[in-house]
């Protein structure tokens, strides 16, 4: 089978990031001898993700002998919420695909083969106000590419669900396959390993944080930040200080650390008092920190070394962090919000996202109860079986397989 992919978000980090390169790795995984894929990206990135880290964890996924790599250059103008013919269809085209794939909400309205497209999640459909004018140009958008929509990619069924209740689609031109963990037994097994390197060039060093709380919150765009629901997350976190004053909150963002970044991901009292040292934002008694955006291997040795994960977020698609804390075997604390649970199961102690009091006991609970912690990493670790790449890549072969081409 020769598969045509854009993967707009290929090289910058993130979940998006993190989806494409697992995808590519996934699939050639699990190819036949003779399939051939051709992948599309942006030539420069930061172009398409001005506000972005960047990431090369896809370059020996690009030099695979099956891969032909097709660097494209975005139009000045051309968001990508809409149609995808003008950037790509010269080179779609010239790839002479038997399935055209879209990792990202759109497609073509005039594909030269069936087509098929990723939805992460229904947030600008759930939320059309807080996501503007990208709400509306990606409705536009679907309305006609939409009908020539093969196959509507989901990554969880509460996605699922939400998309063709809210789009609508029809559900019978669905599939759900959920996402495999990115990271190798080798890279978790290093990430796990005691190190005194700094994280960034001149920056922490994970012991001198004593004990902390780890709050791996992603979200490099504004409209994402707001649902990360961090503020509830500290304001627990700050209940704590009678009982466990020396333990630390790290928190790790992808993208710019800036003001407009903090303003979105802290309470206004905490913000005002903080500031930026060595890189990060310390809050003003140094028991928070808010980390600049980290490469891969750093960021998984902060989330490693973590007495607890904290993933407060109200709204996900799908949520890397859950799979993440589980291979690194760290107690994990989250929402009991749209996937999540879906993607925890009976691995993490979940709570109301709305409920400040249960995310402080649960804080407490992950610090104190040595039993708990320990029945919810036996748990993380057998539940994270279900999410490997070979699984993954299975799965999506099996939905490009059973398209009429």
């Amino acid at each position: 089978m020769r598969l045509t992919l854009f993967l707009p978000h290929l090289a910058v980090t993130g979940g998006l990031g993190v989806h494409c390169r697992c995808l590519l790795d996934a699939l050639l995984r699990t190819a036949h001898v003779d399939d051939r894929l051709t992948v599309l990206a942006p030539a420069d990135p930061k172009q398409l993700f001005p506000n972005s880290g960047l990431d090369d964890g896809a370059r020996p996924l690009l030099s695979h002998p099956h891969v032909a790599f097709v660097p494209v250059q975005w139009p000045t103008v051309h968001p990508l919420a809409l149609p995808l013919d003008r950037p790509l269809a010269s080179a779609v085209r010239d790839s002479r695909p038997d399935i055209v794939y879209a990792s990202y909400y759109t497609g073509f309205v005039d594909p030269p083969a069936p087509q098929v497209v990723t939805f992460h999640d229904a947030g600008f459909l759930d939320f059309p106000h807080v996501f503007g004018d990208t709400a509306r140009q990606r409705r536009e958008a679907l309305a006609i590419v939409g009908p020539r929509i093969a196959t509507l990619h989901c990554i969880s069924a509460d996605a699922r669900e939400r998309i063709c209740r809210l789009l609508p689609f029809d559900p019978a031109k669905t599939a759900v396959v959920w996402h495999g963990l990115a990271d190798s037994p080798q890279d978790l097994a290093t990430a796990r390993n005691p190190s005194n390197e700094p994280l960034w060039s001149e920056g922490d060093r994970i012991a001198e944080w004593g004990e902390y709380l780890f709050s791996p919150v992603g979200a490099a765009t504004g409209f994402n930040r707001v649902r990360k629901n961090l503020p509830i997350a500290i304001e627990a976190f700050r209940e704590l200080e009678g009982t466990h004053p020396r333990v630390k909150l790290i928190v790790a963002s992808t993208g710019v650390l800036n003001e407009r970044m903090l303003g979105e991901l802290l309470p206004a009292r905490e913000w005002a008092g903080g500031g930026i040292v060595a890189g990060a934002w310390h809050s003003a008694d140094d028991r928070i920190r808010v980390l600049p955006n980290l490469d891969r291997a750093p960021f998984l040795r902060a989330m490693a070394h973590a007495r607890a994960v904290i993933y407060p977020s109200r709204y996900e698609g799908f949520g890397f962090p859950a799979i993440e804390a589980m291979a690194l075997g760290v107690p994990l604390l989250a929402s009991r919000a749209t996937s999540i649970p879906e993607v925890a199961g009976d691995a993490g102690l979940l709570v109301n996202p709305d409920r400040r009091d249960e995310f402080r006991e649960g804080m407490t609970a992950l610090l104190t109860n040595e039993a708990l912690r320990n029945d919810l990493i036996r748990r993380g670790r057998e539940r994270v079986s279900q999410f490997t790449l070979e699984r993954m890549g299975e799965g999506m072969w099996k939905l490009f397989r059973g398209i009429p081409v």
